[in-house]
C-alpha cells in the first residue's frame, strides 16, 4: 500500500494529482454555494445546498487519501526537504479539518435556501489551503526518482524462415 501511495507502481507520486482533484472539488462547491446565496437557475435552491454537502463530502474523502499520501511520503523525502513535507502535511490535514467542519455545518442546513455563511467560509479557507498544499506537493514529488528495478531478460524473437522451393 505505501508503494501505491508513493506512486512507485504508478511511475509517478498520486500526492499532487489528488490535491489537484480536492481543488476542482472545492471550487465546484464554491459554485453551487456562491449558486444558491444569488439565486442563479432556480427559485428554489435547496437542491443546491444537497449538492454542495455531497461535493464537500467527497472532498473530505479526497483530502483524507491526500493527507494520507502526504503522511506516507514524508518518510521518503530527503532531509533537505523535510520542513516543507512537514508544512504539506500540515495543509492536507488542516484543509482536512476544516472541510470536515463545512460538511458537518451543512448538515444543519439542509432545508434551509442556502447555507449559512459559515461553512461557506471554512470551505473557501479549505480551498486556499489546498491551493498552496497543491502547488507544494507539486514541487516536492513530481519530479522524484526512484532506482530501476532489475527487468526480467527479454527473450529474442526470431522470425520464422521461409521454407526454399515454395
Amino acid at each position: 500500500m505505501k508503494e501505491l501511495l508513493e506512486g512507485r507502481r504508478l511511475g509517478f507520486a498520486p500526492r499532487s494529482h489528488l490535491a489537484f482533484v480536492a481543488i476542482g472539488i472545492g471550487v465546484a462547491v464554491t459554485l453551487i454555494d456562491l449558486m444558491a446565496w444569488f439565486g442563479w437557475g432556480t427559485r428554489d435552491t435547496n437542491a443546491f445546498v444537497v449538492a454542495s454537502q455531497w461535493l464537500v463530502v467527497a472532498n473530505v474523502i479526497v483530502i483524507g487519501l491526500t493527507g494520507i499520501a502526504a503522511v506516507v511520503e514524508y518518510g521518503d523525502v530527503d532531509r533537505d526537504e523535510r520542513g516543507l513535507a512537514r508544512v504539506d502535511e500540515a495543509a492536507a490535514i488542516g484543509a482536512l479539518i476544516l472541510y470536515g467542519i463545512s460538511a458537518v455545518l451543512r448538515s444543519f442546513d439542509l432545508g434551509a435556501a442556502a447555507p449559512s455563511p459559515a461553512p461557506f467560509l471554512l470551505a473557501i479557507a479549505g480551498l486556499v489551503l489546498l491551493a498552496a498544499d497543491a502547488g507544494l506537493a507539486a514541487n516536492l514529488y513530481s519530479t522524484r526518482e526512484w532506482e530501476v528495478l532489475e527487468d526480467e531478460p527479454v527473450h529474442e524473437r526470431h522470425t520464422r524462415r521461409r521454407v526454399a522451393g515454395r
